[in-house]
Formats: C-alpha cells, structure tokens, sequence
C-alpha cells in the first residue's frame, strides 16, 4: 500500500521540478536578452483574439500577436509572436513594436507587451 502513495509523491515532485526548471530556464533567457540583445521594430502583422473559458468555467480573452521583421543587412525576414491574456495589446495591425533579439540568432526574441 505504502509504494503507490511513494511512487505518486515522487512524479508529483519530479513534475514539480521540471517545472521550475523551465521557468528558471525562461527567466535566464530573457535576462540574457535585455543585457545581450539588441532592440529591434518589427511591424504588426496580425492579432488574432480569441474567448473562450478556463478549466474552471471563468471567460477569458486570449489575443495572438504576430509581428515581422526583415534584417537590413541579409534581407531574411523573421516573424515574431506572442501571446496575450485577458488584456487588450495597445498595438493595432501595421503598428511598429520593440522586439529584444539575439543579435546573432533573431529566432531568440522576446517581446514584452
């Protein structure tokens, strides 16, 4: 009886910490980016709302920003996305936004609406 309830504890705690292990992980990045990276204005090129209700039957509202970017120098464009919860973004669609970059790899970003 005692190994189900030891097995449950140790997945619930395993979970746990790779949980926090992400969000650690995401901190680090972010922090890396507004030391290390370099600000950029992408364009606005869709926000995309959607309602629905959570898990526990409270309404929410979700918006979906996505924002574009072409790099002078080689002429690549990125797209750059975010998600937004139960606030409007105060951008509308062709709107310039700053966007932290890794300046040697822009598919590392972070946009902090």
């Amino acid at each position: 009886m005692m190994q189900p309830l030891l097995l449950d504890t140790l997945i619930v705690l395993s979970v746990l910490t790779l949980i926090g292990a992400f969000m650690m992980y995401q901190i680090h990045q972010f922090r890396w980016l507004t030391s290390h990276g370099r600000q950029i204005s992408a364009v606005v090129t869709s926000i995309r709302h959607e309602t629905g209700k959570s898990v526990w039957g409270i309404s929410r509202d979700d918006y979906y920003l996505t924002a574009k970017w072409t790099n002078p120098r080689t002429g690549r464009t990125y797209t750059f996305w975010t998600w937004v919860m139960n606030s409007t973004p105060p951008y509308t669609k062709g709107s310039l936004i700053p966007v932290l970059i890794d300046p040697k790899n822009p598919n590392r970003f972070a946009l902090n609406l």
